[in-house]
């Protein structure tokens, strides 16, 4: 059996959201970030996500943060990538899951940025609720058997 290119890209991010959620719920279950950091202050919000992101990047909030954000920004990365693949390959089933998976991992990532610049809990759940539907996308697509594969599959079983 055959797999697309594009099926193996989803199924390594797959795996990679899954050491995300490992990696946040560490973060959210042991590690208290400081009341004040880079990105704490400041007016505008680009800023002071940029600042939260690169301290959390630094090692500023420990081990467990620089794995979560590091994490994100491959997820971001990995994500746009797919959907960019996917534009020139494959039909609209591709397009739609990958977009739709990119478009919510970039609001994960902001999310988790404003979590880390306001400390609002209402910023974790949206965080979380962005990898729920990135996730989702991705597995709906990937459980959706390839055309040409199933084509090939019929075909040599009639034959």
């Amino acid at each position: 059996m055959t797999r697309s290119p594009l099926r193996t890209h989803a199924i390594v991010l797959l795996w990679l959201f899954g050491i995300q959620f490992v990696a946040g719920m560490l973060l959210n279950l042991f590690v208290e970030l400081p009341k004040t950091h880079p990105g704490t202050s400041g007016d505008e919000y680009f800023s002071r996500s940029w600042a939260s992101l690169l301290w959390a990047l630094s090692g500023g909030g420990g081990w467990t943060l620089v794995v979560h954000a590091s994490i994100a920004v491959l997820l971001f990365l990995g994500a746009l990538i797919l959907f960019l693949r996917s534009l020139g390959r494959h039909g609209r089933g591709w397009r739609w899951a990958t977009g739709i998976s990119a478009f919510f991992t970039l609001g994960a990532l902001f999310n988790g940025l404003s979590f880390a610049d306001y400390a609002e809990d209402f910023s974790s759940m949206i965080m979380a609720s962005c990898w729920l539907v990135a996730v989702a996308a991705l597995v709906i697509r990937v459980a959706r058997p390839e055309k040409a594969l199933h084509r090939l599959v019929v075909e040599k079983n009639e034959g």
